[in-house]
């Protein structure tokens, strides 16, 4: 057992590595390529290896979460799920930095709806979106986790290199949970816990920092939703989080219609019903996606059209590739106490 640091230690020995830098998993070394994305905790670098086109997520020994993330792609990769990396391989160097090998995406959502015209996505890519999205939730949810952070940037499609461009995957799952003793029991609420998440897409739950289940998730996949096919959110420029939980509230009631205006009527319908569950309750998510279905098929809208960023020039330059670093969630430095310090590559599983 790798036995904690000291503050001084963490300050000498924590670092990150660079590209042209070979790192050593379990089942090869790695030689890191350009940098993806980075934060303030990690990197990813691109990797090539056998042909095959990967990431490399590295963090601070110190600061990393990634044995929480490595817990959800193990789960996820045994039930063979859609919308989740294959996680090849993990490691650690000393008590410098920890890192997991995965499947390459392409750029987050956030990032792809910021550079559409308008910072706006089509209906058609909207929607499509939001069902791979729920999809993917509901499939986390049957891994037995919770993300505690749906948010556009933890979404990318895979990448044209891995022909895997037509599949929104989710990623980055430094506030997942498992939500579920080791009886497969439902842990009860534990009452007022903090602040979990991003605040554009935190639950009301999670404003009043109480104990978040599956239900909270999908609220915040429901701000997802509005965004993606709308365009916007009212409360996007507001910063402070009191006030972003009343413009949430207002968006239930006065401001509904305002809310709402210009999308599909099963959107109040969907709200109402996310609104009835209570932290025990499974969600509908095959009632949502069935919904959206419909809408897509009153629209003309086939499942298989090109993306909104799939112009032809996007098509033909397959080196750019995706930031899978996204910033953690607000607050996240609050909680890295929370990781048993010393998890290395013995501990990945």
């Amino acid at each position: 057992m790798v036995e904690a640091m000291t503050s001084s230690q963490q300050t000498d020995t924590d670092r990150l590595p660079v590209s042209g830098e070979i790192v050593r998993g379990h089942n090869n070394d790695y030689t890191l390529g350009d940098v993806l994305g980075d934060g303030g905790y990690g990197t990813v670098f691109s990797c090539t290896i056998l042909g095959r086109h990967l990431a490399v997520k590295v963090e601070k020994y110190s600061k990393s979460m990634l044995f929480v993330e490595a817990s959800v792609l193990k789960a996820a990769n045994q039930r063979r799920l859609k919308h989740f990396c294959t996680m090849v391989d993990g490691g650690s160097l000393n008590k410098e930095f920890v890192f997991i090998v995965m499947t390459l995406l392409g750029k987050d959502l956030h990032r792809l709806r910021a550079e559409q015209v308008d910072r706006k996505f089509s209906m058609s890519t909207g929607l499509r979106i939001a069902i791979q999205t729920l999809e993917a939730i509901k499939e986390l949810h049957e891994a037995l986790f919770l993300s505690r952070d749906i948010k556009p940037g933890n979404f990318a499609p895979g990448h044209r290199l891995n022909n895997q461009h037509k599949t929104i995957f989710m990623f980055d799952f430094g506030l997942a949970r498992r939500f579920v003793d080791k009886n497969n029991n439902l842990h009860a609420p534990r009452g007022e816990v903090g602040w979990r998440g991003t605040t554009r897409y935190g639950s009301l739950v999670a404003h009043s920092r109480q104990d978040l289940g599956r239900r909270d998730d999908v609220e915040s996949w429901y701000y997802l939703l509005v965004e993606v096919t709308k365009g916007c959110l009212p409360w996007r420029l507001v910063t402070d989080r009191t006030a972003v939980q009343q413009a949430k509230m207002r968006a239930r009631k006065e401001d509904r219609a305002a809310f709402l205006s210009g999308c599909p009527p099963c959107f109040d319908e969907i709200l109402t019903d996310i609104d009835s569950l209570s932290f025990y309750d499974v969600p509908r998510y095959d009632q949502y996606i069935t919904a959206l279905e419909k809408v897509c098929q009153d629209k003309g809208i086939r499942m298989n059209e090109h993306w909104d960023w799939e112009d032809e020039s996007s098509v033909r330059h397959t080196s750019q590739v995706t930031g899978e670093c996204s910033a953690r969630s607000e607050d996240r430095d609050k909680h890295v106490s929370q990781n048993v310090q010393g998890r290395g590559i013995s501990h990945l599983p």
